[in-house]
């Protein structure tokens, strides 16, 4: 068989690959402007409206006295605020702002254009994905390959593009502090600290993966940890006011939420990993060429250093997550609490390429499966979730052993429903 030509990694063909990587992921996002957000997004859901209208960060305007209120919304004080932090429903404005200036009905088209907003930063999210990958030196096509598996094969499609999570903007300032990062320009290296910052201010557990980078900078590139630190205070100076401003305590980094540590580790560990109703190995199983990398190749003598700090952080997200009253992330798809993780697994899938999958056709094979498994399962999440498996036959929150059921999953359910739909249009 002949060999296909490999792409030459030049400037037009990366602006070209970029420019697909882009407008295609957008284009399959957006298609249908079908929105999924929950309860816990509400609030991120009307943030620009306010922003845009009253300048501020409170929503009193849009409630009367006694009226119902979600979930999502809480008092500080005389002000109703979002009980969640705030940077996701930020990166809205941009697009309610462009609406507004269009005459469109901001707040009549509140979904919709949230669903603009999220579609453009997880198509984004995808470029910078690509040329992350060309910055370790991979190949134009593994690194466009790579960023297709991120574009199609994880939470990226079925959950951050479809609602206003904060993982969706999570993940877009993590791939821009990694692709600074991973700079050979000290200056651009230092403005990496602002964007892992700005990931933290906008879901403060995120700081369990960046901090580790942090720890990394100061063992091993000493000379660049002041810089990386100066322009993390950008973010956190923003923090600082708002929780001051309108939380009245820096202790409430911003938000009102609160939780317990009650759950069991021994069986959240393995739920967010192989859950058939949240593991990350279920819903995304192309990673388990990444797991394998992570345990076979960083530990190992002569691994990477730096990989090795970002593994540390993969495994305490894994704890902390795992003891948390609700490891599985309540009502949602997927294995939603582990989505930040997204961009560091496709680097480790990357980087197992060669060793893992490369060698032998029936590793390659191996790896097409699971590919098309997980762009067939995130598709399924992406246009037929949720099929009632939260609620049906009852509560996973007071029935969690449901989330081990083999014979009736949320997969499952979503491909009766995709075949059900095919049987009746043919």
């Amino acid at each position: 068989m002949t060999k296909l030509p490999e792409l030459v990694n030049t400037s037009k063909n990366r602006n070209i690959i970029s420019i697909l990587l882009f407008l295609i992921p957008f284009s399959v996002y957006i298609f249908g402007f079908r929105y999924m957000g929950s309860g816990d997004t509400v609030a991120s859901e009307l943030l620009a409206v306010t922003l845009i209208r009253e300048g501020n960060f409170d929503f009193n305007e849009f409630f009367t006295e006694g009226e119902e209120m979600s979930y999502s919304f809480t008092f500080s004080g005389d002000r109703i605020v979002n009980l969640y932090s705030v940077p996701t429903g930020m990166m809205n404005v941009p697009v309610f702002f462009a609406a507004d200036l269009m005459g469109i009905d901001i707040e009549k088209e509140l979904l919709p254009l949230n669903k603009v907003s999220m579609s453009l930063l997880a198509a984004l999210s995808t470029v910078l994905m690509f040329h992350i990958l060309l910055k370790r030196r991979f190949s134009i096509d593994l690194s466009a390959l790579m960023a297709v598996v991120f574009a199609s094969g994880t939470l990226v499609w079925s959950v951050t593009a479809r609602g206003t999570w904060q993982h969706g903007p999570s993940i877009l300032f993590l791939c821009a502090g990694m692709l600074l990062f991973f700079s050979e320009n000290r200056k651009a290296f230092a403005w990496a600290g602002f964007f892992f910052a700005l990931m933290c201010v906008n879901r403060p557990v995120n700081g369990l993966i960046v901090l580790p980078v942090y720890a990394f900078t100061l063992f091993h590139r000493r000379k660049d940890f002041l810089p990386l630190v100066l322009t993390s205070l950008i973010p956190l100076a923003f923090l600082a006011w708002y929780s001051l401003e309108y939380w009245g305590s820096l202790l409430s980094l911003g938000q009102g939420q609160g939780g317990k540590f009650t759950a069991d580790p021994w069986l959240g560990i393995p739920g967010l990993l192989l859950s058939p109703a949240r593991g990350l190995l279920v819903f995304s199983p192309v990673f388990i060429f990444s797991i394998l990398y992570m345990v076979k190749d960083v530990f190992s003598k002569g691994g990477n250093i730096l990989y090795r700090y970002l593994s540390a952080g993969f495994f305490l997200t894994l704890i902390i997550y795992t003891v948390w009253e609700r490891w599985y992330g309540g009502y949602c798809f997927g294995y939603r609490y582990l989505s930040e993780y997204i961009p560091i697994m496709v680097l480790f899938l990357a980087e197992g390429w060669s060793r893992y999958v490369k060698p032998k056709v029936w590793t390659r094979v191996l790896f097409g499966i699971l590919f098309l498994l997980s762009v067939y399962f995130n598709f399924l999440g992406a246009f037929f979730y949720p099929s009632g498996f939260n609620s049906t036959p009852n509560n996973i929150d007071y029935n969690a052993g449901r989330l081990w059921t083999i014979e009736d999953t949320e997969l499952l359910r979503l491909n009766s429903m995709f075949i059900e739909k095919l049987s009746n249009i043919f």
